[in-house]
């Protein structure tokens, strides 16, 4: 279990990659947060792969709140949009089914359950 004032990290990928850049742009107005995005890495058997997002933050606190704002991106797409975050071997996905579980999402990713 990582300590809340730990460096965090998480990767970011949205199912539409044409949404990409307005998840970026949204992740990246929070304060103590980085965003840089990066070429995907193909997975076994496969050619290629999206560009994803690697977020930073400061902390666990901050991380937690950046990913919390999820919920607020989702809903403001016209369409369906998934959001997978992995971090270590952990890995959740933000729907907009779940995505008023934002709160146990968190939890689960950093280890805080």
């Amino acid at each position: 279990m990582r300590g809340k004032n730990a460096s965090c990290s998480v990767d970011v990928v949205v199912s539409d990659p044409a949404e990409l850049r307005s998840l970026r742009e949204h992740l990246g107005r929070i304060p103590g947060v980085e965003v840089t995005q990066v070429p995907g890495r193909p997975g076994a058997g496969e050619q290629g792969a999206w560009d994803l997002l690697q977020v930073l933050a400061a902390g666990g606190g901050v991380l937690a709140v950046t990913i919390k704002t999820l919920p607020e991106f989702i809903r403001s797409r016209r369409s369906n949009v998934t959001v997978t975050l992995e971090s270590g071997d952990r890995r959740v996905t933000v729907t907009a089914e779940n995505v008023e579980d934002a709160e146990a999402v968190v939890d689960k990713l950093l280890g805080d359950a």
